[in-house]
């Protein structure tokens, strides 16, 4: 029996078709393969030159390279609103075709608090490899702390956030003044269902080559480490996220806990069980002892989740976990004071977020 590959469950066979005889080489890049003119040489064909690749449901740019010359699709009616490069979109259902309305591809967030220091934004390259598994291009936005700018001989711990497009986006903006924090975007806007194929992971107990964590951990931190002043050591580096984005924050930090020394879960989606039936439980019991310190949290209003949280704990404590040490487990009495006692939500997360920050910066 063949190994299982992360492209087995959510990938589609994508030919791309240069219609044209007279050209002696064509070859086919893009952000999938890291715009590698090199990565996939396509072969005669009737059409002319062909190739079959492996993608993700999403967005893409491409562009052929005919003869060294780099040229957009001419048979594809559809164009990137710069750079003029070919695109298209890969769903699942074969009755749509053509693209969401995305102009420009990235989501965009006015800073309204910023005064053009205290935020960037960056676009990190993909690495080739990671981009063949679909894992796109994306802007992330990084918080610096208000001493930054002054103080140009200290460096600063670093906390990454998925869901990173909320992270900043309201004028109540309160980011750790100590750390710095990096947001980085769930991919729905490009296609729904993305987040989900990024954020649960396939497997629990070995994510050494995930393709959306080698994302976080090359790409993204890579980027950062290389130009910012961080501290880039394992115990000044951060994962945070809520819901699935909390989930992913725990599997990353408890997988790779010799880059991520703390996790802030909040309502993270515990309940997930991956391919081969594991939970976020599996993976606690599997480490046997505190890999990382952990935050996890919940509403009292999410139906099943304070239960999961507790849980946690007892699952926590049974491994040797210390509470307040190595863990928190709270489950925040908030339904009485939100709308509809909705307590699964980003501005129940606001609040709490700030207790997380201090716990994992050591803070009383």
């Amino acid at each position: 029996m063949a190994d299982w590959s992360p492209k087995d469950d959510f990938w589609f066979k994508v030919k791309f078709v240069y219609r044209g005889h007279d050209a002696q080489q064509v070859s086919v890049c893009g952000d999938f393969n890291g715009w590698n003119p090199d990565a996939h040489e396509m072969e005669r064909s009737l059409e002319g030159f062909s190739i079959i690749l492996l993608l993700s449901e999403g967005f893409y740019q491409y562009k052929f390279v005919v003869d060294g010359r780099w040229t957009k699709d001419e048979h594809n009616p559809h164009t990137s609103y710069e750079h003029d490069n070919s695109v298209m979109f890969v769903h699942m259902d074969p009755k749509v075709y053509g693209l969401r309305p995305l102009s420009p591809p990235f989501r965009e967030y006015q800073r309204l608090h910023s005064d053009g220091n205290q935020f960037q934004i960056l676009s990190p390259n993909v690495t080739p490899e990671t981009a063949s598994f679909g894992i796109v291009q994306r802007q992330i936005y990084v918080y610096l702390p208000p001493s930054y700018q002054s103080d140009l001989s200290r460096r600063y711990p670093v906390v990454y956030a998925h869901d990173g497009q909320n992270l900043f986006s309201t004028r109540r903006t309160r980011a750790a003044p100590r750390a710095g924090a990096v947001g980085v975007p769930n991919s729905d806007s490009v296609c729904a269902g993305n987040r989900c194929r990024e954020y649960c992971t396939a497997e629990y107990m070995d994510t050494s080559s995930d393709p959306f964590i080698r994302y976080i951990i090359d790409d993204v931190k890579g980027a950062i480490d290389s130009q910012f002043r961080t501290l880039p050591d394992k115990a000044n580096t951060f994962t945070l996220g809520a819901s699935a984005g909390g989930l992913v924050s725990y599997v990353l930090a408890m997988n790779h806990s010799q880059t991520f020394s703390c996790a802030l879960c909040l309502s993270p989606y515990l309940s997930y069980v991956d391919r081969l039936d594991h939970t976020s439980f599996d993976v606690a019991r599997a480490s046997g002892w505190p890999r990382c310190r952990l935050w996890v949290d919940s509403g009292d209003g999410e139906e099943d989740a304070p239960y999961e949280v507790g849980m946690m704990k007892e699952t926590l404590e049974e491994c040797g976990w210390v509470e307040g040490g190595d863990f928190v487990c709270w489950v925040d009495e908030c339904r009485g004071r939100v709308e509809k006692g909705i307590t699964h939500t980003e501005s129940v997360w606001r609040e709490r977020v700030h207790r997380a920050f201090k716990f994992a910066l050591c803070e009383q």
